[in-house]
Formats: C-alpha cells, sequence, structure tokens
C-alpha cells in the first residue's frame, strides 16, 4: 500500500500486488481511498459510476485525471477507463505536475492510472465475480504474446458487469473492452498503443437532504427519498427512468519513444478521447404553448393528444452530449553532459462539447413503465422543440521546457521549466445565438529541489502556479421551457490561478518507510458552483469565491514483510480558511475567515496485509473528519469511517490452468449509515445578514450522498 519513491514531489501510490488483492469491480477511486491526501466519495457499490474526491481542500474538478500520462474520464465516469485487470499502477500527486503533461488545470494534483504492458508470452486469464445487489462480473483477456521474431505483442480484453442499484430501483449495465499493444527496438526505441470502449446504461442514485436523512435514521428503508419505481403522470420527475441514462466513451493513445542519438530523444504522444451521454428528462407543461429561449411559442402534440390552454401535459426531454478531445505532446530530452538534462516541447489541445436537448411529448397510450416513449413529431416546428442546443470547447497551444540538473555524485537534483499556454475559449447558445469568446496566455513557472543526504534519508522541495478556466459552457444564458424565465445566468468568473509549495523527507530501510510533506496553497479567484438568485429565480452559478487558502502535513509509514504482514498507516492535518466573502442574491456572505466547504480537518488510514504465497488478505480503514456542506459553516457532515477487508487463496496450478485465484471483498462491515459525500453546497443553511444588509434566508441546505451499505462480492480467476 506505499512504494518507495525519490522524486522532488510527494508520490502517493499503489501497485499491482495491492490491486490484484481487491475486488476486480474497483475502479481507481476504490483502490487510492486509503492514501493520505483524498478522500473519496463512492457513492455506487458496483464499480460502475465513479464518485468524487476531496484532496487539500479542492475537488475533483481542480485535479487532472489521466490514464497512461493521458487525460481522460472525469472522477464521476472514472469506470469508463480501464477495467482494473488492466491496471499496472495509479498514483496521486498531490502538489506538482510533470512540465510535460498535457494539462493547466490541476491545483489538486494529478491521478494516474498506468496500464500494464502485454507480455511476452502467448496465454491469458480469466476471472468471473458475483456479488450482493446481483452484481455479476465476466472478463476474460487473450496475450498474442510475440508476434514474429522481433514483431509486436498485444493483448484485448472484454467484461462484462450487470448489478441492481443498491438503493432504490433501476440496474446499470456495463460492457467494455481495451486493447494494448507494444513494440521493443534494438536501438532502445518503442511505442506503447492503448485503446479501450466503453458502453454503460446507468440509473443515478438519488441525493438526500438532512431532514431525510434524519428520518431514514431509524427505519434504513432507503425509499422514502428515492425516485418512483412507478410513473406518476403527476410528478414525472418522480420517476425513476427520470435519472436513466446512457454513455459511450472511446479512449486511444499512442505514446512513442524514439531514439535520435546517445543523448537526443523524442517523444510524441497523440491521443484521442470522447464521451457521449444521453439521458431524459421529464416534466409538465400547463396550456399552449412552452418557450424558446424567452419567447412563448405554441405547441401542438399532433392528434388527439394536441395540447389545449389550460391542460397539463407531461413531456420528455432527451438529451444528447458529445465531447470529444483530441491532442497531442511532442518532447525533446537532450543529454547535454553528466550534470544537466533538457527537455522541450509542444502541447495541442481541442475538445468541442456539443449538447442538445430536445422537447416532445408523450401520448396518451404511453406504457409509462416501458421504455419506448410514444414522442410525437416535432416537425411542426423543431427549433420549439429544443430547449437546450449549446457548443462550448477550448482550443489550447502550450510550450513547455524543463532545465534538470545534478551535482554532488548525483545527491542533488535540482529543476526549473515552465509552461506557456495560449488558449481560447468559446460558447455558443445556438437557441439564441448567445456567443461568448476569450482568449488567454497563461504562465506557468515551476521549481523543484532535491536531495540525498544518504541512502537513508532524502529531502525535498518544490513550488508551482497552476491555472483553470471555468467551464465553457457555463458562459451560456439558459431559460426554463415551461416559463421563459432565467434558468441558468451567463458566469463572469474570472479563472482561477493557484501557488503551491510542498517541503518533505523521507527515510528508507529495511524496517520502515517514512514519507512526511508540509503543504501550502494559496488560491485567487477560486471557482465553485454555488445556488443563487437570478430575476428571482434560483439557479446554479458558476461564482469566485474570492482566495483561500490551505496548508498542513501529510505523513505515510509501511514497513516490509513481518511474518507475512504489512502494516500500513497515514495521516492529514489540514488548515483551510476563506480570505474572501462569497457573492450571494446581490450581497456578499460574510465567510472571511470560514473554513471552506468539503474541506476535513483530519483524514487517517491504517492498512494490514497478509501474505504467505498461498493465503493472503488485507484490511483497510479510513477516516474522514467532519466537512462543512455550506459556505457559512452552519450545515456539515460528521466525521465517518469507511472499512473494507479482503481475503483470498492462490490454488497451484494444475493441468493448462495456471495461478488459480479464489478471494473475498467485503466493504462496509460494520453497516454504518452515514453521508460520506455533498451532492452541491448550499450557501446557508440558516438566516443570515449580507455584508450590505441582505437578509439571506435559510432552506432546506445541502443534499448528500449515503455510503453504500454491505456489500461483498466473491470472484475466481486463473491464467491459461
Amino acid at each position: 500500500m506505499m512504494r518507495h519513491e525519490t522524486s522532488a514531489s510527494s508520490v502517493q501510490t499503489v501497485t499491482k500486488p495491492y490491486i490484484e488483492m481487491q475486488s476486480p469491480t474497483s475502479t481507481a477511486l476504490d483502490l487510492v481511498k486509503n492514501l493520505p491526501s483524498v478522500s473519496v466519495q463512492n457513492f455506487d457499490s458496483s464499480g460502475m459510476r465513479g464518485g468524487n474526491i476531496l484532496s487539500r481542500s479542492l475537488t475533483d474538478n481542480d485535479m487532472a485525471i489521466t490514464l497512461d500520462g493521458i487525460p481522460a474520464s472525469s472522477a464521476q465516469y472514472l469506470a469508463n477507463n480501464v477495467d482494473s485487470e488492466n491496471i499496472k499502477s495509479v498514483s496521486i500527486t498531490p502538489a506538482t505536475v510533470a512540465i510535460d503533461l498535457p494539462v493547466t488545470s490541476a491545483a489538486a494534483g494529478v491521478m494516474d492510472e498506468q496500464t500494464i504492458t502485454p507480455s511476452h508470452k502467448f496465454g491469458g486469464m480469466t476471472d468471473f465475480s458475483y456479488g450482493t445487489n446481483n452484481l455479476s462480473r465476466e472478463f476474460i483477456r487473450i496475450n498474442t504474446g510475440d508476434i514474429g521474431k522481433n514483431g509486436p505483442r498485444a493483448y484485448i480484453s472484454f467484461s462484462h458487469a450487470h448489478a441492481r442499484n443498491w438503493n432504490g430501483p433501476g440496474t446499470a449495465d456495463r460492457k467494455h473492452i481495451d486493447f494494448g499493444m507494444s513494440k521493443d527496438f534494438e536501438n532502445g526505441s518503442n511505442i506503447k498503443l492503448f485503446l479501450s470502449w466503453n458502453h454503460q446504461d446507468n440509473i443515478w442514485y438519488s441525493s438526500i437532504r438532512e431532514a431525510a436523512f434524519n428520518a431514514e435514521k431509524n427505519n434504513r428503508s432507503y425509499t422514502n427519498y428515492n425516485y418512483a419505481k412507478e410513473y406518476n403522470p403527476q410528478n414525472p420527475s418522480s420517476y425513476y427512468k427520470n435519472a436513466g441514462y446512457n454513455q459511450e466513451t472511446v479512449f486511444l493513445t499512442a505514446p512513442t519513444h524514439i531514439v535520435l542519438s546517445k543523448k537526443i530523444t523524442l517523444n510524441i504522444s497523440p491521443y484521442y478521447f470522447d464521451l457521449r451521454s444521453f439521458g431524459n428528462h421529464y416534466g409538465n407543461i400547463t396550456g399552449g404553448s412552452t418557450y424558446y429561449g424567452a419567447q412563448s411559442v405554441p405547441v401542438a402534440l399532433g392528434g388527439s393528444d394536441a395540447l389545449r390552454p389550460g391542460q397539463t401535459t407531461p413531456y420528455i426531454s432527451p438529451w444528447n452530449i458529445d465531447n470529444p478531445n483530441v491532442g497531442a505532446v511532442a518532447k525533446f530530452d537532450i543529454q547535454v553532459d553528466k550534470h544537466n538534462h533538457l527537455q522541450f516541447g509542444y502541447w495541442y489541445n481541442y475538445t468541442d462539447a456539443n449538447t442538445v436537448e430536445t422537447l416532445g411529448g408523450i401520448g396518451s397510450n404511453l406504457n409509462y413503465t416501458g421504455i419506448n416513449y410514444n414522442i410525437v413529431d416535432n416537425s411542426y416546428s423543431p427549433k420549439a422543440y429544443r430547449n437546450r442546443d449549446n457548443n462550448a470547447g477550448y482550443e489550447t497551444h502550450a510550450l513547455f521546457i524543463e532545465h534538470i540538473s545534478k551535482y554532488l555524485e548525483n545527491k542533488l537534483t535540482i529543476s526549473a521549466g515552465f509552461k506557456l499556454a495560449m488558449i481560447n475559449q468559446w460558447a455558443h447558445n445556438r437557441i439564441t445565438n448567445d456567443r461568448h469568446g476569450s482568449n488567454y496566455v497563461v504562465p506557468l513557472p515551476q521549481l523543484s529541489a532535491s536531495y540525498m543526504i544518504n541512502k537513508h534519508h532524502q529531502v525535498y522541495l518544490n513550488a508551482e502556479g497552476d491555472f483553470r478556466l471555468p467551464d465553457a459552457s457555463s458562459l451560456l444564458l439558459t431559460y426554463g421551457i415551461t416559463n421563459g424565465k432565467i434558468s441558468g445566468a451567463p458566469s463572469y468568473a474570472k479563472p482561477q490561478y493557484a501557488i503551491k509549495e510542498e517541503l518533505g523527507y523521507r527515510y528508507l530501510d529495511k524496517n520502515i518507510i517514512i514519507d512526511f510533506s508540509l503543504f501550502n496553497y494559496s488560491i485567487t479567484n477560486r471557482l465553485l458552483s454555488v445556488t443563487n438568485f437570478v430575476d428571482g429565480a434560483q439557479i446554479s452559478q458558476t461564482i469566485n469565491a474570492g482566495n483561500q487558502t490551505a496548508r498542513g502535513f501529510d505523513l505515510m509509514i509501511s514497513t516490509p514483510s513481518i511474518h507475512h504482514f504489512s502494516p500500513y498507516a497515514s495521516f492529514e492535518y489540514l488548515y483551510a480558511r476563506e480570505d474572501s466573502n462569497i457573492p450571494s442574491q446581490g450581497d456578499l456572505l460574510p465567510t472571511k475567515g470560514l473554513r471552506p466547504v468539503q474541506a476535513p480537518s483530519i483524514m487517517a488510514n491504517f492498512g494490514l496485509t497478509y501474505d504467505n504465497g498461498n493465503v493472503f488478505g488485507n484490511v483497510g480503514i479510513h477516516y474522514t473528519g467532519s466537512q462543512y456542506a455550506t459556505f457559512m459553516n452552519d450545515q456539515k457532515i460528521p466525521g465517518y469511517i469507511t472499512d473494507s477487508i479482503a481475503i483470498g487463496y492462490r490454488f497451484p496450478s494444475f493441468w493448462l490452468l495456471h495461478k488459480p485465484v479464489f478471494k473475498m471483498n467485503f466493504n462496509n462491515i460494520t453497516g454504518s449509515f452515514v453521508r460520506t459525500g455533498i451532492f452541491s453546497p448550499a450557501a446557508n443553511y440558516r438566516t443570515v445578514k449580507g455584508i450590505y444588509g441582505t437578509t439571506m434566508s435559510g432552506g432546506t441546505g445541502s443534499n448528500f450522498y449515503l455510503m453504500p451499505r454491505f456489500n461483498m462480492t466473491g470472484s475466481i480467476s486463473v491464467d491459461f
């Protein structure tokens, strides 16, 4: 659960032996949940829906999530990236970002998944898992081995998983393919290709208010706040298929390492990533018209279902999001002499998100419990039935350079780097023809140093700048389809900038590994999503939450195997404060000096691994301290504990079957009923006066996610 590191920054890694003890349904979130600098909020027991990450007072919106060093799915969609059987390691680098990594926004650091390299031998592996909530999963991987005498080698794998929601109606179904290929050349050059495809159908879990949570504490029926299993035409948004959606993801990267001479190499990493989502919204239209932007337009559902003035009719609103992302990094590495190394390069990225949401009536002959909706032809006025039609994206050109010097018999390493990013951002609402665009030139400096005092002791320090733009789609003004009022206000937020420093110490001997790091973050124009009021309507809006400070320390301790036991422990202390008052309702909330939302002051972990070659097991316990859910610090989640156990046995090989393994994985073994995540922070829970005297009424507060109840998975795997 801990690897000895030597870089000039904090690096927290889990590797293949630990990954193989966990359930095959695990995502990277499940694998890193016991690392010191993160708190993972996983609200699904099947491993198909991802979750959220908190790190040093920031969220995964501020984190670069990469696969083989290339930008991939966000934390919410991590299941789309790669199957756990094909993951070699997962690393969290909470403070620093490699200069050649194709990102600018990583104030909370980087989480990088590394895929396995294809085997030189022909063969493969397969596993099968079954667990609570009717979970079933099958996986198979075929290795080609070396093709020809000096040819490439490859693998291809397929998996299928299906599970019932642990909470409320609905099921999830996932199909996934991974393909990896590698080719080595005699001069040291190599190319590695990775391709994945993912398709899944999900039903979201409903979040819960504090009052409903307190009511559920006693009976734990998990029904009083969930989506309804049956359709009610008077309340179509309560139907569970309102939360249904499916996704299709394609990820492709082909990092290529070319040796030009003994001192010069060229690295080229092209990539393509596309996430498509499809889903439905429901609602009611009353009267004989709807709204196209702020303009009232007539609605005709056709035939006997024609909408008459004063009549209430349910509608369905299918949405489609396509978000392709393409780019490449080209980098030269030059070994100038035995002391100095130089790297410089260029990064290009283009991402273009298209969101279309159409509106259709539902015929009276609809079988509401089915999935085939009788949507009438929208040819009467196609635009009138399109309530959202946006295009938003970025184009990035970046130049970077880094100089690395090593002296004192390579004990001292000093690195200085600089990235200059030129970003063009745009957003277009094709309904209202509302357009926004902006250009940014962003300097991103880096500095680090490391000194190996002797073979046991190392000290290091680093500092860097980070830049984050608000999401391009948040620039647009949107309107409600039933009243023509503003339902989403454009964000006039400025980009977020962060300066981060870290000072660390490592100790290593045959008995113990210690990694200790101090960190300090200074964040300007913090970007947050809040609930606000525009023209009297309550909406979601991206704002600048002023400035923020965060500082603290991380500590990790582990030992090599002692009588087959390997203990691990980690601890983080975080001090964080708001340095500004946050705008709300045309005034300012008096938040200066308060603690930021989703910033627990204490996190602690304990792990114990046993492995004698045949019997193996692992226990993991994580504690997250209390965290505020409102900017006024008047609502919070109490501290909570998560726990997991893995136990298994490796059987002797026989016949054509090699390394048969049976294992059981258990989560939430104590059956805790707790809130683990905040769906959306609120401004204030109780009435408060703004800086300029505005009385801001309290409300229902934030919505929360629950920890999945006790669940277990049994798996059997075999190589062949």
